[in-house]
């Protein structure tokens, strides 16, 4: 199924002014291996939520049919109380035309080409539908909920299987053009670099997201059988489900391989920021997604190398924090989509 909608004039829902029901929130990961709905009341509060995980990477007809059987349980009139849903919110892991509601691509999965998603939930629920990326979702859940409170110029990264970024100025996010704004995991910092999961080469996700940086500590451990040896010992003789966390904690073990690899990864998200910090003035960049887990030993770095790379007008008032919202970020997102005006 697709469409295309780039001629049409952009959809505005109007601003949600309702004082009783109930919004849902839901979240759609990259590989559609993850979703999450969630009931919240209107103030955002969560008070049900679904999460079913595959172990599969599902086509779209699976993962709308899985959709239905949760949206049924979390919509059970027991949990309305009488009330009604007035609006729906989806946070989705790819990029996504937001003022049309139309899914581009999901990068790690199939069937999802100009997906008419908007059209496809509120035609289902018979309630307006907004929809976003996943990144643009936590930022601003971030700024209104979490650690980017009351921040006027704000930019989120999400260091997960991929990179996600999302800029929020003045409580709303900035989408640009055609909705591509803050797509920071495709930003080129290396010539003739690894292969992206967009199929270009050298972009910051193939190099400093989860899953690059797993890929790249085994294949280079390899070679070095100390490390190897090292690497079983953490994961118990399953050296491919090896977390970010752990490699981070075999470098502040003094494994020279590791080091390295973390030292790359420091040096070119850093190049990455330091870009938009010169082209955007953020107050604060906010750290979230797996890698983001990590704390201090990422960021403590990362401020430093910041601090060095940038004009001092342009980081001397800069704060580099972790998220609060931590792996409720895109949910909490997609439930504060449905609260907002487009």
């Amino acid at each position: 199924m697709s469409t295309q909608r780039s001629s049409q004039a952009p959809r505005s829902t109007g601003k949600l002014l309702a004082t009783q029901g109930y919004v849902l929130g839901i979240e759609i990961s990259g590989s559609g291996t993850r979703q999450s709905v969630a009931l919240a009341d209107l103030d955002g509060n969560i008070l049900h939520q679904v999460r079913r995980p595959l172990e599969y990477i599902p086509d779209t007809t699976t993962l709308l049919q899985l959709l239905e059987a949760m949206l049924a349980e979390v919509l059970d009139p027991e949990r309305l109380h009488g009330g009604r849903i007035l609006r729906v919110g989806v946070a989705v892991g790819g990029p996504v035309d937001a003022s049309q509601g139309i899914v581009r691509t999901l990068y790690h999965a199939r069937g999802w080409d100009n997906f008419p998603l908007q059209d496809y939930l509120a035609e289902r629920l018979n309630v307006p539908c907004i929809i976003d990326n996943n990144a643009n979702a936590a930022a601003l859940a971030e700024v209104l909920y979490g650690a980017g409170l009351g921040e006027r110029v704000a930019l989120y990264v999400g260091l997960g299987r991929g990179i996600g970024g999302g800029l929020i100025v003045n409580g709303r996010i900035y989408h640009g053009v055609t909705s591509t704004a803050g797509e920071i995991g495709h930003l080129l910092v290396m010539q003739n670099g690894p292969r992206c999961s967009c199929g270009g080469y050298g972009h910051l996700e193939a190099i400093a997201s989860a899953q690059a940086i797993v890929r790249t500590m085994i294949g280079r451990a390899v070679e070095h059988p100390t490390t190897l040896e090292a690497i079983h010992r953490l994961t118990e003789g399953r050296a491919e489900r090896i977390t970010v966390g752990q490699i981070f904690q075999l470098a502040a073990e003094g494994d020279e391989v590791a080091r390295c690899l973390i030292d790359e990864v420091l040096t070119y998200l850093a190049f990455a920021l330091a870009n938009i910090v010169h082209l955007v003035n953020p107050g604060m960049i906010i750290l979230g997604g797996s890698v983001a887990l990590v704390g201090e030993p990422l960021i403590a770095p990362l401020r430093e190398r910041l601090r060095a790379l940038c004009l001092p007008a342009a980081s001397q008032h800069l704060r580099v924090v972790q998220g609060k919202l931590g792996p409720q970020a895109s949910l909490v997102g997609a439930v504060t989509l449905a609260l907002q005006d487009l």
